[in-house]
């Protein structure tokens, strides 16, 4: 090497040095650079070496960098000792060398000579070769700028190793949490596409990493939340940048489970979108031990029925709600009669097979909204909620879930190979709202109870001796009601319907019930009655046999031949499934025109199914009867249903026409009715006309049918004949 070539050894080693960030590439490189500039043919570096130890002439060092020796670069970070005249005395050339070399024990080439070259402060470089290589230059002098710029280089590369390695074991240590993690983790993008999940995730949910990569999250919804949760969720994001709670979702295999879900975002520091977190856990186990628990806290472990505290709970709520609608609820207190007697001859097992018994017979007997619970023993309590806001109907609804309580109980009981028959001692109070004290209506109705028991058991009575009196006054009217087509107390009342030319058009047949010792009794007392308990069917049947044999005694005289006959259809009647037969074998029994039959319905029984509400109308349609809607307006009126509806007619209910001329308010909706009815091709009629303003207000806006007081007031038979004969002359 001519000194011509030095300045670009020296350039070749620093830039060498100060392309490197990291120890360990350093040194090799720097090394490797040495060697092809020297033509040694291996070498070696060491960093850190201690004092030499004089007395065996060995020091233990650990080699950092190695080039050119493969027996050396297998013990590179191991301890290997090498003579201290090799690694810590003066540089230079030395004599004897290959002597020294011999010592050399890591490596299996013989080495006859090198050259060291000790690094400022840091360690030393030891180039080796089989024969020192051909030079004038003087290395060791000439390589002293490159060494000092080498243990600045070091310097710097440790501290850049340390920062490194505090982020690498920091990266390390994340990816063996986002590994073992036993929550689901889940990256995506700024676009809400994954782009990364963790075991866990699979684990959980079922999906490998190549199913939902580039997915959107949404394809482990559940179905169970709708749009106004996920739009809350994600403005908590938003604007928070955190959301935290409770999710269902859907596994790969469609099973739903319960989780609970921390959605985070991730921005850079100018605020920009760049990931979101989230992290999610399998809650089942957990609601599933809350559901243990609360099934223990508040719940009877025999029957499953709430048990006292949470009985008290529903009482509380049931106060509340009965507060703000106005409405009655009711304490059935029910005790067993003679169970101790089972328990004692056949044993607590026959008792408890009796009571498991009882419970699903009592749920049968409620409605959903209402609490069945078991107190302990053989006491059960029934709450009824949002019975009437009248008392007397509130008492009447209690009682005949009561009865029906009474009833269902007293039926024999297969307990194991033993017929078994129980009935029940029921108290039963009222209440409104917080207007009793809770603990005094269930003492009220434990009293009622015990008063049960004393008056022969298998009996219900009320902790109100007035309302008991009412109760058992309704009872017998009931009775009474069960007798009173046989006994022939029922009978039709008429109300005419006329046009706008004072012509008569028609007839309403109105129930009406003539009892033997409380004389007439009016229709909104006895037909309720008579809906609950079942009789309106065989009821409704005799007033349709009734009407349409009139119906075709009229079709023999001039003057009413034109006359149809309105019958008014009751829900359970017309839900009856051979309501329609009984239809049209009563028109042909009685050889009664059908186009002169017009049955009125109500919304209700549209409502309640719509479907084959339409269907039978449609089969009597083709008969030729005639359908007109009662009460239009007082409902849940609906056009969806109506347009679809085959009606004729729709009435206008009397409440819109009583203050017709006063009320803009009235006035407005019959002016709706008339004019939809008009594009539905419908006829209309209006009730409770009284007045001639009425009459002639709802003329001039096109309904030409009325009926009320102004023409006549409901009578019966021989009453509507006189009137019509009447009208007929003055005509």
């Amino acid at each position: 090497m001519q000194n011509e070539d030095i300045l670009p050894v020296l350039y070749d080693l620093v830039v060498t040095i100060g392309s490197e960030i990291s120890v360990k590439p350093l040194l090799t490189r720097t090394l490797q650079r040495l060697l092809y500039h020297t033509s040694f043919s291996a070498g070696f570096i060491c960093l850190d070496v201690p004092v030499c130890k004089k007395e065996d002439g060995l020091v233990e060092v650990h080699l950092d960098a190695v080039v050119g020796d493969f027996d050396l670069i297998g013990v590179i970070g191991k301890p290997i000792a090498l003579p201290c005249a090799l690694i810590c005395d003066p540089a230079g050339r030395k004599t004897e060398q290959a002597a020294l070399l011999s010592a050399l024990r890591a490596t299996q080439t013989q080495y006859r000579s090198f050259l060291r070259l000790p690094i400022d402060h840091c360690g030393v470089i030891v180039l080796l070769a089989g024969e020192m290589p051909e030079t004038n230059l003087p290395l060791t002098t000439m390589l002293q700028p490159v060494l000092a710029h080498l243990a600045k280089a070091v310097v710097l590369c440790r501290n850049n190793d340390a920062h490194t390695s505090g982020l690498v074991n920091q990266r390390d240590l994340l990816e063996k949490v986002f590994e073992s993690s036993y929550s689901g983790v889940m990256i995506t993008d700024a676009g809400g596409h994954i782009i990364e999940i963790n075991p866990a995730f699979t684990r959980i949910t079922g999906y490998e990493s190549q199913e939902v990569y580039g997915k959107n999250p949404h394809l482990l919804a559940s179905g169970r939340h709708d749009h106004e949760f996920y739009r809350e969720m994600w403005a908590d994001i938003e604007s928070n940048g955190h959301w935290e709670g409770e999710i269902w979702n859907r596994r790969k295999n469609g099973e739903v489970y319960p989780g609970w879900l921390n959605i985070d975002s991730v921005r850079d520091k100018n605020g920009e979108l760049l990931y979101y977190f989230g992290m999610f856990s399998d809650i089942s186990t957990r609601k599933e031990a809350e559901a243990q628990i609360h099934q223990l806290a508040f719940y009877d472990p025999l029957t499953r029925l709430p048990n006292r505290r949470l009985l008290i709970e529903r009482l509380q709520q049931a106060f509340s709600v009965g507060a703000r609608n106005g409405q009655h609820g009711a304490v059935l207190f029910i005790d067993l009669d003679n169970f101790k007697t089972l328990n004692d001859t056949k044993g607590h097992d026959i008792g408890d097979q009796l009571l498991s018994e009882v419970a699903e017979r009592l749920n049968a007997c409620v409605r959903d909204g209402d609490t069945v619970a078991r107190l302990g023993g053989d006491e059960f309590v029934v709450v009824l909620e949002a019975l009437n806001t009248a008392s007397d109907e509130a008492a009447a609804q209690a009682d005949t879930v009561a009865e029906k309580i009474r009833d269902v109980l007293g039926r024999p009981y297969q307990l194991g190979r033993h017929t078994h028959y129980s009935t029940p001692s029921i108290g039963v109070v009222l209440f409104l709202g917080h207007r009793q004290n809770l603990d005094d209506v269930m003492k009220f109705a434990d009293t009622a109870m015990y008063q049960a028991k004393t008056a022969g058991r298998n009996t219900i009575r009320f902790y109100d001796p007035v309302m008991q009196a009412a109760i058992e006054a309704r009872a017998q009217l009931e009775e009474d009601l069960r007798h009173s087509l046989e006994l022939r107390q029922l009978c039709l009342y008429y109300q005419i319907q006329m046009d706008n030319r004072n012509r008569p058009v028609g007839a309403e047949a109105l129930l009406r019930w003539q009892h033997p010792e409380r004389g007439l009794i009016s229709p909104a007392q006895f037909i309720p009655m008579a809906e609950e308990s079942g009789l309106i069917i065989p009821i409704g049947l005799w007033v349709l046999q009734t009407a349409c044999a009139q119906l075709k005694a009229w079709q023999g005289d001039a003057r009413t031949q034109r006359l149809t006959m309105a019958v008014n259809v009751s829900a359970k009647q017309f839900r009856s499934p051979d309501f329609v037969a009984q239809v049209e074998s009563t028109l042909a029994e009685m050889n009664a025109k059908p186009a002169l039959l017009k049955l009125e319905l109500t919304e209700s029984i549209v409502l309640e199914d719509v479907e084959g509400t339409i269907a039978k109308m449609r089969e009597l349609k083709r008969v030729g009867v005639s359908f007109s809607m009662d009460d239009f307006g007082t409902g849940y009126s609906s056009l969806q249903y109506l347009k679809r509806l085959p009606l004729d007619q729709i009435k206008i209910d009397q409440s819109f026409v009583r203050d017709i001329v006063t009320d803009s308010n009235d006035a407005a909706i019959v002016q709706t009715i008339i004019a939809m009815s008009e594009v539905l091709g419908l006829s209309v009629i209006a009730e409770g006309v009284e007045t001639e303003a009425q009459r002639e207000f709802l003329d001039l806006r096109g309904c030409h049918a009325f009926q009320g007081f102004l023409y006549g007031r409901p009578a019966p038979l021989q009453d509507f004949e006189a009137r019509l004969r009447e009208i007929n002359v003055n005509v």
